[in-house]
């Protein structure tokens, strides 16, 4: 516990030197990010994602918050070196910011150590546990970027929630075409939580939509029509009637152990990811017990694998990794659930 503490003091003075200058650098002229290496597919034409979903850093830091946390790393850097992927997402809940005193910084630091001492990328959505009365979205923002290998964007000024943007994947180096995009992935704030005055409306807002609209025709007109992936971490209400018949649908795979807690509030969001013509598959957590992947219209949605300590419930904890393929870009990804224990199951689609 000592050794525990003493990794917490030093990395709370390192946070607080760096967070100072990676906030200027987000935010000051106006709303920007730093710029980063575009990604690509691997030379082995492969893009390779694993999700990191609910780890809830930062719960009862005097008891048994941080031997959980011990555990959730151990999770990420066992998934990590067994899958080895060009880029992780976290989807929301990275912290329970709600219980955190003003140490947000350091518990980012932490979450993020193996994907820095593993050299991955990452790329976030905010849950909301993601905030508090001493814990703010920009400021995680702030010290996520203060690393290089953090491709979390800030959203267009203007729209309400932080972390609603797109990154492109780009062929592979040094092919014919490597310097057109070949997938787009894109991330929304599903907010909500409280910070110290009031609550803060859980959904993707209504502005956000018309943004992702907007940018989705641009991007269409530009490039033509290229796939796309969404992360986002509530569920839409859609999830709820999904999940309903799942045991009714042969197609359909996961574990389903828990309700569907969808947004407060339908704002047309996943009528859009239908209507937009390019995206596949949309992936959340938020609900612990769910790990499921079904459809819903022409949408595969998926729930992502509880992989921290930290949270509700008891089942064993794991991530989901998805596969694109540059030579079959609307094809079927590769799918699966990788467990903590090194065990692949609940390939989607089924084989």
């Amino acid at each position: 516990m000592k050794l525990i503490i003493l990794q917490l003091l030093v990395l709370t003075l390192l946070s607080s030197i760096t967070t100072i200058f990676a906030a200027s650098l987000a935010y000051s002229n106006g709303i920007t990010s730093p710029q980063r290496p575009p990604l690509r597919f691997n030379q082995n034409g492969k893009f390779k994602i694993v999700n990191f979903a609910d780890l809830h850093y930062g719960e009862d830091p005097d008891s048994w918050g941080p031997p959980q946390d011990i555990n959730s790393t151990k999770v990420m850097t066992d998934i990590l070196e067994w899958e080895k992927p060009d880029l992780a997402v976290y989807t929301g809940d990275q912290i329970t910011g709600d219980r955190m005193y003003p140490n947000a910084t350091l518990y980012i630091d932490l979450l993020v150590k193996p994907l820095v001492d593993g050299n991955y990328k990452w790329a976030s959505v905010y849950g909301n546990h993601d905030i508090g009365k001493n814990v703010s979205r920009e400021g995680i923002l702030a010290t996520e970027q203060k690393y290089e290998l953090s491709y979390t964007r800030h959203g267009e000024e203007g729209l309400p929630g932080v972390t609603n943007y797109f990154l492109y994947v780009y062929g592979p180096e040094n092919e014919v075409g490597d310097d057109i995009p070949s997938l787009v992935l894109w991330f929304f704030d599903t907010r909500g939580g409280h910070n110290a005055t009031h609550d803060i409306p859980a959904n993707v807002d209504e502005k956000v939509v018309e943004w992702f609209l907007r940018e989705n025709k641009k991007i269409t007109k530009t490039w033509g029509r290229l796939p796309a992936l969404a992360f986002f971490h509530i569920p839409t209400i859609e999830y709820v009637a999904v999940q309903e018949t799942i045991s009714e649908n042969p197609k359909c795979t996961g574990l389903v152990e828990d309700t569907v807690v969808p947004q407060d509030k339908d704002t047309g969001f996943m009528k859009a990811l239908v209507e937009s013509g390019t995206v596949k598959t949309a992936f959340v957590g938020h609900d612990h017990g769910n790990a499921w992947c079904c459809y819903y219209d022409s949408l595969e949605i998926c729930y992502n694998r509880h992989s921290g300590y930290g949270g509700y419930g008891e089942w064993t904890k794991g991530s989901r990794v998805v596969e694109a393929s540059y030579n079959d870009p609307w094809g079927n990804y590769k799918n699966y659930i990788r467990l903590e224990d090194g065990t692949v199951i609940d390939h989607f689609p089924k084989n």
